[in-house]
């Protein structure tokens, strides 16, 4: 957040503090927390659906890949094959590379300018092991098929620990979503009933229609967060 967005949001939290009620500052103070946490990881969010499919698919390319190199095929006819084979994002990045190479670009530049595009770990592997190959020779459609393995391996390994996290963070999402605002309601009920009024109803509406909302919108795209890229 740059100085002058900061200055901007203290100061608006300060006349806040003057002109209205302690909890209206504060659940502003926390709207605007949340709302810049959502704004900073929505982009990354955005990229990392854009290439959604790619991990999932990398494994039957990468073996697709070393079947036509095992019948003979050059790299070049290899990445022409699997680019029409229709594998998602992956065969829409091969046509961005053969087109890269068609107007001049060296495959080795082309191929990692796409590892850096799509940020994925097995793809990346994948590229230096085929680059090495270029460079040094050796068997490329022994080594991905082992590469394709390893990420099938990998990609178990993470689903197995997210669907350990969400089962904790679920239950922290149902008492947050759920439980939270109900207890809450119950206990201003009865105290109001013995004290009188604890808070005001637009503080009451703002908590329910506002605070408890932004809430649960950021636990979700906290848990969205944890999504591993597969």
């Amino acid at each position: 957040m740059k100085k002058p967005t900061i200055l901007l949001f203290f100061t608006l939290f300060l006349v806040l503090m003057l002109i209205s009620p302690f909890e209206i500052a504060m659940m502003y103070l926390v709207a605007v927390g949340m709302i810049y946490v959502l704004v900073l990881y929505y982009p990354q969010i955005m990229s990392q659906r854009s290439y959604s499919d790619l991990n999932r698919e990398l494994p039957y390319a990468l073996r697709h890949m070393g079947i036509e190199l095992k019948s003979g095929k050059g790299l070049h006819d290899s990445l022409i094959t699997i680019r029409n084979a229709d594998y998602g994002s992956f065969s829409k990045e091969l046509n961005r590379v053969l087109e890269e190479v068609k107007y001049g670009k060296s495959t080795e530049d082309a191929l990692l300018e796409m590892s850096k595009r799509s940020k994925s770990e097995g793809l990346t592997r994948a590229v230096q092991q085929i680059i090495g190959t270029l460079r040094v020779g050796g068997n490329l459609a022994y080594s991905l098929e082992v590469i394709a393995k390893d990420i099938s391996f990998d990609m178990q390994i993470k689903l197995k620990e997210y669907s350990q996290k969400l089962n904790s963070f679920i239950l922290i999402y149902t008492f947050i979503a759920i439980l939270a605002p109900v207890i809450i309601l119950i206990m201003l009920m009865a105290g109001s009933t013995v004290m009188g009024d604890i808070i005001s109803t637009s503080v009451l509406m703002l908590t329910y229609g506002v605070l408890f909302p932004m809430i649960v919108m950021f636990m979700g795209v906290f848990m969205k967060k944890l999504e591993p890229k597969i």
